[in-house]
């Protein structure tokens, strides 16, 4: 637990020279004239969009989509939409001598 305790010393330490170089540094550079702040942007206030305009898609034209489209028996074949039932044969359960 001493070895842990050490790194906490050591970085508490690391961190209080860091701060007095820091204050060194800064009282022993030239003050710099205040430069001149520049007034701040004028925002212009924002304007709502408008909603746009919906189009009403006409008949015709969702009738050409729709044929477009593939149809199941254009994809699967013609057989594609009924269920295949496979009759297997039956076999006699009484046997005649």
């Amino acid at each position: 637990m001493s070895k842990q305790y050490n790194k906490l010393i050591k970085r508490r330490r690391r961190a209080a020279y860091l701060a007095r170089r820091k204050k060194a540094l800064a009282e022993s550079a030239p003050k710099k004239a205040t430069a001149k702040t520049k007034p701040a942007r004028k925002v212009s206030k924002s304007v709502p969009k408008k909603p746009a305009a919906k189009v009403e898609p006409t008949s015709a034209a969702s009738k050409v989509k729709s044929s477009e489209k593939a149809s199941t028996a254009d994809v699967l074949g013609p057989d594609a939409g009924t269920p295949e039932v496979v009759e297997a044969p039956k076999a006699s359960t009484s046997s005649k001598d």
